[in-house]
Parts: C-alpha cells; structure tokens; sequence
C-alpha cells in the first residue's frame, strides 16, 4: 500500500504539477542567514522593503504556523515554446506573464492538493498554502526538496525544465520522508552573469535589484534610472536575459498546462496598442494576468521608455499628450522619451 509521502507526490503530479520534493521546515544554514542579511544591508532588496521584513520567519519554516512539520515544495513548467524576436516596435513581456496569472494557477492546484492530503488522512493532518504569499525562501525550500539547485542568476534551475518553472508550497503538520537536495550543475558557466546588460549579478548568486531590468520594469514604482533605460530596449514588463542564456533552458518542452500557455494577443503586441490599453482600459485588460503587478502607472513608464527606445517619429503625438499628465513620472518619462527621438 502507498503511504503518505508517496501518494502526495502521485497526486502532485496528476494535478499537473511537473516536479514535487519534500523537505522539512528546519532553519537554512548560517551561510544563508549571512549571506542574506549581508544581501539586506548592502540594499540590493532596492525598494522592496519587504524582503526586509519577517527574517526570521524567512529563515526559519517552522515558524510559518504552529506545528509545521513538512514541506510539499512543487515546480510546474510555464515554457511557452519558441518565441519570435520581437522588432523595436512590439512589447517585450516576459515569458512568465504570457499566460494566465500563475499565482491563481498553482494555488488552485495545491488547494486541491491539500484537500487530497486532508481527506486521506482523515483530517489527521492539517496545512496551509502558498505560492508568493508568504516570507518563505521558495527557492531554497525547492532546493533543498531536491526540485534543482539555485543558479548563479539565482533562479531555480531544474535539469528537466531549466528555470521556466513556477514554485509553489504546501506545509504540513506532520512529518514526511525527506527528499535529497538537489546538486548544483552550473560548475564553472557564467553565461547568465556575463549576458546581464546592466551588470546586475555582482556575483555568482547576487543579485542588486536596483539594476536588474526585471525589478525596474515591474516592482520599481520611481523614475528608471536615465543611465539603464537605452539598456531596455523594448522590455516593457521584466526581462528573460540571463535565462535565454542558460544551457538548461535551450531545450524545455513547451508546458502541458493550458492556463499557462500564452495569450495570444500579449505574444505579438505592438507599442501603440499595449499603450492604449493601459491608458483605457489597464484593470479589466489585466485583472487576469500578472502583468497587473507594474500597475498601470508603471506600464504606461515602461512603454514610454520603450518608444524613445524606437526612436520612431510616429509615436511622438502620443508622447506629447503625456505632458500633460498629473503624474510626474509619466511626465518626465515622456519628456525624456520625446528627447530621444529627437524632437526637443
């Protein structure tokens, strides 16, 4: 007969899920509380205050809730496929929005997950889940449940799926059979750390967010800084850069997920339409999608930079029409993007 730990996992991966481990809620290793205080204090949390917040609940699962035994770490594929290099004049979103809002996605799956868990054991064990919701280290948990190791870019890098993997926990109050820590195969590639454009990754596992093009584009709410924004290019919701690279990731089947599959009208969208949809209609357009996390604000800076990027004359009604806005950064990103193109 098949016992807890087994039957989770069977069930893990009916859901849907592409990877599953388990491990325990044991506190991380000195070097990881160093090296992320370290990270702290040096500020290359950027704006995200947050991170900053609940370190010790970080650092330690089992303070998550009272009783918390077992982590159920799970990885699902979001690999859209082959995508077509988009020319100055269309959006660049990175391949993790493409599809439908992953939060939703895998936090469905695991609730019924949990409900599978409660139900076999007769509500003997009980859990909680979470997906980006809570102050837990996700890739480290994944790590060390044996789901892959952390690259140097610091993503999750599984030998099936290379990073295109979306993370997800369930933790449970009751002990499971533990898996392996995954092996770390990056050995002595540096192409995620050379390929970085704004030189970001400081170090093989660091990463200053106040220069990563991910962070600017989606969880910066200020000006992007003047000296990085010819460096973006047409990326007006994060950057795949330092994935595009990694070996693991050259050759990952496209996901069996439907939810997760891109939307077509996101895959191939011009600047001027993804502009007008934002100024219009940015709630309904995205309440869907986790493109809806830049705000509509921080959209509508993103796609401004990205037209003084084209250099392209014919977005320059457009631009000006900002001018007129209340919000002094759209102003200012607008002002800087018509002094690109060229008109002063």
């Amino acid at each position: 007969m098949m016992d807890l730990t087994e039957s989770i996992k069977e069930k893990a991966i009916e859901l849907g899920f592409s990877k599953v481990g388990i491990t325990d809620t044991t506190p991380f290793l000195e070097e990881i509380h160093t090296q992320y205080t370290q990270w702290i204090q040096k500020g290359y949390n950027a704006k995200m205050d947050y991170l900053g917040r609940n370190r010790d609940r970080r650092l330690n699962p089992s303070m998550i809730f009272e009783g918390a035994k077992s982590i159920v770490s799970v990885a699902i594929n979001y690999n859209p496929g082959r995508l077509q290099k988009k020319d100055k004049d269309y959006a660049f979103i990175s391949r993790y929005a493409l599809g439908y809002d992953y939060h939703r996605v895998v936090t469905d799956k695991l609730e019924t997950l949990l409900g599978f868990i409660e139900k076999e054991t007769k509500g003997g064990v009980t859990g909680r889940v979470y997906c980006d919701t809570a102050p837990l280290l996700e890739k480290a948990i994944a790590e060390r449940a044996g789901l892959g190791w952390l690259g140097k870019n610091t993503a999750l890098i599984t030998e099936e799926f290379g990073s295109w993997v979306f993370l997800g926990e369930v933790i449970l109050d009751t002990e499971l059979r533990k898996d392996t820590p995954g092996k770390n195969l990056c050995s002595d590639c540096n192409l995620c750390i050379n390929a970085c454009p704004t030189g970001a990754i400081t170090a093989p596992g660091i990463i200053d967010a106040s220069r990563c093009i991910s962070y600017l584009t989606i969880e910066n709410r200020e000006n992007i800084p003047v000296e990085l924004r010819k460096i973006l290019g047409n990326r007006v919701f994060g950057c795949d850069i330092c994935q595009e690279v990694c070996p693991f990731n050259s050759n990952v089947i496209k996901t069996e997920e439907p939810l997760l599959e891109p939307q077509k009208d996101l895959l191939s969208i011009s600047l001027e339409k993804l502009f007008i949809l934002t100024r219009e209609n940015f709630e309904e357009q995205f309440k869907d999608s986790a493109i809806k996390r830049a705000k509509q604000n921080g959209l509508l800076r993103n796609i401004i930079v990205a037209m003084g990027n084209s250099g392209d004359k014919k977005y320059l009604p457009l631009l000006r029409n900002m001018l007129n806005e209340e919000n002094v950064i759209i102003k200012e990103s607008a002002a800087w993007a018509i002094g690109k193109i060229g008109d002063r």
